[in-house]
């Protein structure tokens, strides 16, 4: 009989309907109800995007995926669970589940291809859960944008995308994080940098490329920077480049990010400036990209 392992694949969350917006931005906000300005706003911007972001969908389509890339391989038997932060299944509540089962061994990764102190509090809350629960083995993934999968997902990208006869820059953007995280000698700014050279190195020719930040959180904290909308406008207006191609490598999957701070923000004011916008496919369930997460997943 193969041995059975549990992964638990971690993520933020997103509401499945606007009826469902209200309670996860209160979560989110630590139980602070919002204002109805700020709730109004958040209901625009789904309603912007179609008025519900695909996340969800996508989120379950890449637990299928690696769940069956897994199993393929026949070395073990392998259920994989979501968990999310901040709506339902909460993290705590699949743990329950995984434990009820009866595994004594769960691999946890979190949907995020950098690490940093924010998503080290995923794999804490795991711990902390499973304190009274010696027979269970928690093994935790990391950074798994060093896997080549997710490198050759973004490259091929860019190699398709590259034009000697425009003047392109390749913006590399990641959820930007309060500075304060970085005190510490949080690894998030040097494991987005270093992942932007290693998918860099993987393409054939020149790549004009560069970093910015963006979706920056409404708090009083100063965020890391520099944000995106103010690269976007030097880019073109004092740098004269044509167009500008969004690569958002520190998210995953379509959601409200790179539908619409990408592309209803940047787009919006790309073209105003005068240039092309142009973004990226985000990896969702390609198979590539899913490939990338399973071998991190087996190390």
């Amino acid at each position: 009989m193969s041995k059975k392992i549990a992964v638990l694949l971690m993520s933020y969350g997103t509401p499945n309907n606007i009826g469902e917006i209200w309670d996860y931005y209160t979560h989110i906000r630590h139980g602070h109800v919002p204002t109805q300005a700020l709730y109004d706003e958040l209901v625009g911007r789904y309603e912007e995007i179609g008025g519900v972001s695909p996340l969800a969908q996508v989120t379950e389509d890449q637990r299928r995926a690696v769940e069956e890339t897994l199993n393929k391989r026949g070395d073990a038997e392998y259920e994989v669970f979501n968990g999310l932060r901040h709506i339902h299944p909460f993290i705590e509540d699949v743990l329950d589940e995984i434990v009820a089962k009866g595994f004594e061994t769960i691999h946890g990764l979190v949907l995020a291809p950098h690490n940093s102190t924010f998503i080290q509090q995923y794999h804490d809350r795991v711990c902390e859960h499973l304190a009274n629960h010696s027979e269970i083995t928690y093994v935790q993934h990391h950074h798994f944008w060093k896997e080549e999968g997710f490198l050759n997902f973004w490259a091929k990208q860019i190699q398709a995308t590259l034009n000697p006869a425009k003047k392109q820059k390749f913006l590399f953007t990641a959820h930007s994080l309060p500075e304060r995280l970085l005190a510490n000698g949080d690894p998030y700014v040097d494991e987005i940098k270093a992942a932007a050279a290693a998918i860099v190195s993987h393409v054939d020719g020149q790549v004009d490329f560069d970093n910015a930040w963006q979706s920056v959180g409404r708090t009083a904290d100063k965020w890391i920077g520099p944000n995106v909308e103010d690269v976007t406008e030097d880019l073109i207006l004092k740098e004269g480049y044509e167009e500008i191609i969004y690569m958002p490598f520190g998210f995953v999957a379509d959601n409200l990010e790179t539908l619409y701070d990408n592309d209803v923000e940047c787009k919006e004011q790309v073209e105003k400036l005068g240039a092309e916008y142009k973004r990226l496919n985000m990896p969702n369930d390609n198979q590539v990209f899913i490939d990338g997460v399973v071998n991190e997943l087996t190390k």
